[in-house]
């Protein structure tokens, strides 16, 4: 067989695969994005260290995991630590470590309205980028984890522009804060002054 011969081949066999990928599958971005994200932000000085991250959507008995490690800010702003997701999460477990309280949380969230969710985060909403007018779907779910247990939910695509979604309690669990002694000493040379003077606040998230 020539080298022609093999070069013609290849191509085909290349056109053949992109072939079985079905348009459904690529990932589009833009105003008809089917692009979406999921990640957890903290407050800005309340960092906190997530344990487990777990997501399962219930209707198509899929799981999966997420490994966050640290979180730190921002309270209600697009994660810097994100997750692409092709299908909607209806169930979740999520377990932190809150270095200014030194104190384990864990939460199991069911999104009961889970289809309308992804509905909303369809919508496509206006942000400013560059002194030009944006408009994007609020493709990102967020995960806000706060001091006292508190974890809201929101749909946005930047902070401006986010809509609160669910908002639920999580309980304390048994803490071993000796597991996170290291990275407390950095968190306390970074936040303990602010944590000193505005202390921690639980309530009015």
């Amino acid at each position: 067989m020539s080298i022609k011969t093999l070069a013609i081949s290849f191509c085909v066999l290349a056109l053949l695969g992109c072939s079985d990928q079905s348009e459904s599958e690529v990932t589009a971005y833009g105003p008809n994005s089917n692009y979406r994200s999921i990640g957890v932000v903290a407050p800005e000085h309340y960092d906190v260290w997530v344990d487990k991250f777990f997501i399962e959507s219930l209707s198509e008995d899929i799981g999966w995991r997420r490994p966050f490690g640290i979180v730190t800010c921002c309270w209600k702003s697009p994660p810097l630590s994100r997750a692409e997701w092709q299908t909607t999460p209806e169930l979740f477990l999520i377990r932190w470590f809150s270095f200014a309280e030194q104190q384990s949380y864990e939460a199991v969230i069911r999104l009961e309205n889970a289809a309308e969710i992804v509905e909303k985060m369809k919508e496509p909403a206006p942000y400013e980028r560059y002194g030009k007018t944006m408009l994007e779907p609020r493709d990102t779910l967020v995960l806000g984890l706060a001091p006292g247990g508190t974890v809201v939910l929101w749909i946005m695509n930047v902070g401006k522009n986010a809509i609160e979604v669910g908002r639920y309690s999580a309980r304390k669990i048994e803490t071993h804060p000796e597991h996170y002694r290291e990275i407390t000493e950095r968190y306390k040379r970074d936040s303990q002054e602010y944590i000193y003077e505005h202390g921690i606040p639980v309530d009015d998230w």
